[in-house]
């Protein structure tokens, strides 16, 4: 396996771990709160669901961006399909 693409493997499992963890935490808070029956409970299960969701578009965004370092512009543009797919459906309903 190349440098480059080692270098991808290890930023992609670090924005991954780091999704997980900080998704799992706020789920684990969310229902502490929400068995004392606490207000904040709901705000803090939403954002643990959604911190879940945006794991695969900050995977998608990071290979988007090594495309570009590394000058790929097969990769970069169908990723940048990809992107552009995901901000239509986020920016669409509002």
């Amino acid at each position: 396996m190349s440098r480059d693409l080692r270098r991808l493997e290890t930023v992609i499992t670090g924005i991954m771990r780091a999704g997980v963890a900080l998704s799992a935490t706020a789920l684990i808070v969310g229902l502490v709160l929400a068995a004392m029956a606490h207000p904040f409970a709901p705000v803090a299960l939403k954002a643990g669901l959604i911190l879940l969701m945006m794991i695969p578009a900050a995977r998608i965004l990071a290979s988007f961006g090594d495309a570009i370092v590394r000058r790929d512009a097969l990769l970069a543009a169908a990723t940048a399909v990809v992107v552009t797919v995901l901000l239509w459906q986020i920016l669409h309903p509002l």
